[in-house]
């Protein structure tokens, strides 16, 4: 499916891959023979295979706050009908496995002991992003948090110094299919809000950019504040009321840890016949209602006394 979504947005991201000397020694011997050796090449870059899912490891960038969760769904299905799709796998440099999109088929074919069944090709990390982007864009539940951490998860593997930076930033914007300017935005508000925080709220899928943009400027006034809100927030919620709670909570006046003695906050003084007391503002209620209720019972008892 995720192929034949978007087969053309992932060729463009691809690039030709160099012969190998083994390739030129046969195009030197005979050129119908290489063609044949590559023809059977490219085909095998593209065939599926089933490989052990634990010999695939996660990539650095995710694009989904918890990919296992959820998972008893899929896991059911694969179980029942099979695995449909294929993931895309790349091997990197050091001849490792990494996954490049389909992170929860292989998380439920683990769950499984199954083999997983996947297309193996040879991308660099750049063209690995792009595609895991442009799968991540086809789904139909991305929320914008999500985007907004790979947004950041790109820019931190791939712009770790000045001059990557900016590159960073580019291959952001052509993975997700977004504008430059929100690329920054984005950035930084995966990175200004906590994770704890993040992975406290969850995707809040429905939730747009400007909810999340009010809750960074919150996280920016008080960051120690923020990751002690995280542990304040319900989880038998929907995720958009756990963001609306964190929001909540930051804005509410956080109130004074100094310990104040209960003489300082009821004062009551007498001058003649007339008492006054003074009490804090949250006390007034309170101390009204027991006011009230303590001279009731004075004058009922001095109606039920002897005459």
């Amino acid at each position: 499916m995720a192929r034949k979504v978007f087969g053309d947005s992932l060729k463009n991201a691809m690039g030709k891959t160099p012969p190998s000397d083994d390739d030129l020694d046969v195009k030197r011997t005979s050129p119908t023979v290489a063609r044949a050796q590559a023809s059977v090449l490219e085909e095998d870059k593209h065939a599926t295979r089933l490989i052990d899912p634990t010999a695939i490891r996660m990539s650095a960038v995710m694009d989904r706050i918890d990919p296992s969760d959820g998972l008893d769904e899929l896991v059911s299905s694969i179980r029942e009908h099979g695995q449909k799709v294929p993931v895309l796998v790349r091997r990197t440099e050091d001849g490792a496995l990494e996954i490049v999109y389909g992170r929860r088929r292989l998380l439920a074919c683990r769950q499984l002991g199954q083999k997983v069944r996947a297309t193996v090709m040879e991308m660099t990390d750049e063209e690995a992003l792009i595609a895991q982007g442009v799968e991540n864009n086809a789904r139909q539940d991305p929320s914008f948090i999500e985007r907004a951490l790979f947004v950041a998860g790109i820019i931190r593997e791939l712009g770790k110094t000045d001059e990557t930076r900016k590159n960073a930033q580019t291959i952001a914007y052509r993975a997700l299919q977004i504008d430059e300017s929100l690329v920054s935005r984005m950035n930084r508000i995966a990175t200004g809000i906590p994770i704890e925080l993040i992975q406290a709220i969850g995707p809040a899928h429905g939730v747009g950019r400007r909810v999340w943009e009010k809750l960074f400027r919150l996280c920016e006034k008080d960051v120690a504040r923020a990751r002690e809100v995280a542990g304040k927030i319900p989880r038998n919620i929907p995720g958009p009321d756990r963001l609306e709670a964190a929001v909540t909570l930051l804005t509410a006046t956080k109130p004074s840890t100094q310990k104040t003695h209960p003489s300082e906050r009821v004062k009551i003084g007498r001058k003649g016949n007339r008492i006054t007391i003074d009490v804090d503002a949250d006390l007034v209620p309170r101390v009204e209602e027991a006011v009230r209720k303590l001279v009731t019972e004075l004058l009922d008892r001095g109606q039920d006394g002897p005459e």
